[in-house]
């Protein structure tokens, strides 16, 4: 990765901390119904934010690509299937082109897995063991700004 690209990526993360100091609230009221949801969602962002600050403090690439992050690629391997899912905004999510929202309950439950590693992921089917063949991060985590528009 280019210097050039690793700066955005670096500056995509600085913004997805602004993100969730500014949406906490909001993502917890509307995406978690329940205290028991709540809790948890509440510990996701605690988890996640404080992962962003490290990988900012210790900024090189091989730590960028450390753990799925939103707007990482990551390449799974379910019972002998392997696929490639980019985490990203839910205004980004494109299942057609595997791009889950990190709010999915897939997207949500690979978040912060790192290369080699297994997950049980819940899926309104049941449970399935997934492991994460690869992770990478290619600058797709930028949040969406509303002063944009």
């Amino acid at each position: 990765m280019n210097h050039s690209l690793l700066q955005s990526a670096r500056l995509q993360l600085i913004h997805q901390l602004v993100y969730f100091d500014e949406e906490r609230f909001h993502i917890l009221d509307n995406y978690f119904a329940n205290e028991r949801t709540k809790k948890k969602g509440e510990q996701f962002v605690e988890d996640y934010t404080r992962t962003l600050e490290n990988i900012i403090a210790n900024f090189e690439e091989d730590t960028l690509h450390s753990v799925a992050l939103i707007g990482s690629r990551i390449q799974t391997l379910d019972e002998g299937f392997e696929d490639c899912y980019t985490i990203v905004f839910p205004h980004q999510a494109d299942p057609d082109r595997n791009q889950i929202s990190f709010l999915a309950p897939f997207g949500f439950q690979l978040l912060l897995a790192a290369q080699d590693e297994s997950r049980a992921i819940e899926t309104p089917i049941g449970c399935s063991n997934v492991q994460v063949r690869q992770v990478k991060y290619v600058n797709m985590g930028e949040p969406y700004d509303k002063h944009r528009i």
